[in-house]
């Protein structure tokens, strides 16, 4: 942990060299930056940011060792039961969130489609335990993964292709002549008869003001007759 704050101006500076040596996937420098301003608000040097997190899919993720070292600087535990190319299971505690098992199996992560992707492919193993990590940590000490995902977890997610919609058309809409809604308007005897018809006509002339204001005055104008009919009438 450091306290030290980094001037802006030197992180962008920062974000630069770690874009240029394409060491650390960061794709740009505002991806380098944003990774950066993440560690610097949890109290670390910027710099650790490439060593604590990644960019996966445009999204920042935690990186599973530094889940498991925050996890067992906060005092927390894991004790591996089995971990293979087909199951991963330790049991995780820590004194604020009691103790749990978690069980990873390839074929339970086939059953949830994950396993077509090389990552699954090529490095079983790795994948199993770090998804009994995430669940794990996520479950007994939330407070070590800060709301994020794992990187193996960001890996994971399916991204649905962006859908061609195909060109806007512009729709022309149709002129509403208001005389006739005006002429209606007069022929209210009541106001709820009249707050009946403004419901029912109101939107059809939500694209011309000037007509929509028109008849909202025909209305007023009809009610205030209205109610100054009922009033003199004999009672």
């Amino acid at each position: 942990m450091s306290n030290a704050i980094v001037p802006f101006n030197e992180m962008e500076s920062m974000a630069g060299y770690i874009v240029r040596s394409k060491l650390f996937g960061a794709k740009d420098e505002s991806q380098a930056m944003s990774l950066m301003l993440l560690a610097q608000a949890e109290g670390m040097h910027p710099m650790s940011a490439i060593q604590d997190f990644d960019i996966v899919q445009g999204r920042p993720a935690r990186k599973t060792h530094s889940i498991l070292a925050r996890f067992q600087q906060a005092g927390g535990s894991v004790s591996w039961e089995e971990v293979t190319g087909t199951r991963a299971c330790g049991v995780f505690s820590h004194k604020q969130g009691g103790s749990l098992k978690v069980e990873w199996t390839f074929e339970q992560a086939k059953r949830v489609g994950l396993t077509a992707k090389d990552n699954w492919k090529n490095y079983p193993q790795a994948m199993l335990r770090a998804r009994c990590i995430a669940e794990g940590v996520r479950a007994v000490f939330p407070g070590a993964i800060g709301g994020m995902m794992s990187v193996e977890e960001a890996q994971d997610i399916v991204q649905m292709p962006t859908k061609n919609m195909g060109a806007a058309v512009p729709v022309a809409l149709e002129y509403v002549d208001p005389e006739p809604v005006i002429a209606e308007v007069k022929l209210c005897d009541t106001v709820a008869e009249l707050k009946m018809l403004w419901a029912a006509k109101n939107g059809l002339f939500v694209s011309q003001p000037d007509d929509h204001a028109k008849v909202k005055a025909a209305c007023t104008e009809r009610r205030i007759a209205i109610e100054s009919s009922t009033q003199e009438a004999p009672q």
